[in-house]
């Protein structure tokens, strides 16, 4: 299957996108992963010359990070190299929110994690894996004992992210919309 993903993770990719959406046309197939974080460890210690932190909406601004969308009780973890932004996530707790591929409000029970992004040069280097860890770690601390994240299903780089911190997939939701009519459909795996 083609990394359809790829398209929308870019301002112009996104446009293109919420286009054929106003124009009645979107598909999409998530796959909706759990984890338990009571007895899991997250080790962050080989996270090499980057640093893992909450950081300001700001900082990540120059990734085209969409802070626009972020809930007020959202943190935004960052991993930062000699103070330069590397990659970022989106983490709330016990909150609902706009799933946009889904058409569709989601609430979500403990930590929902989001918008997982490193920049092109420096992907590979487990900046993605420490963002993550330092994101579960953070909602343990506040007394969370599950995280959810939804991917979808042609981007292998974060289903296979998520399934080495043990993420098990839960769920499959499909959507599709062609004008007026759609279809949603929600399987357990």
């Amino acid at each position: 299957m083609p990394e359809l993903w790829r398209l929308t993770r870019n301002r112009y990719g996104r446009t293109a996108y919420d286009a054929l959406a106003r124009m009645g046309l979107t598909a999409t197939v998530m796959t909706e992963y759990v984890a338990t974080l009571e007895q899991a460890t997250f080790d962050t210690a080989d996270a090499g010359a980057f640093s893992v932190e909450v950081c300001e909406p700001g900082q990540v601004a120059p990734l085209d990070a969409p802070v626009d969308e972020l809930r007020p009780d959202e943190r935004v973890i960052a991993a930062l190299e000699d103070g330069r932004l590397r990659g970022y996530c989106f983490c709330s707790v016990d909150a609902a929110h706009e799933i946009h591929p889904l058409e569709r409000t989601l609430a979500f029970d403990g930590a929902y994690i989001r918008r997982v992004f490193v920049d092109r040069d420096h992907r590979n280097r487990g900046i993605a894996t420490a963002i993550v860890a330092e994101a579960c770690r953070q909602a343990r601390e506040r007394g969370v004992r599950r995280a959810t994240a939804l991917v979808a299903l042609d981007n292998s780089p974060s289903r296979r992210l998520f399934e080495r911190h043990g993420f098990e997939p839960r769920r499959r939701r499909r959507y599709v919309r062609a004008g007026p009519l759609t279809h949603r459909a929600t399987r357990a795996l």
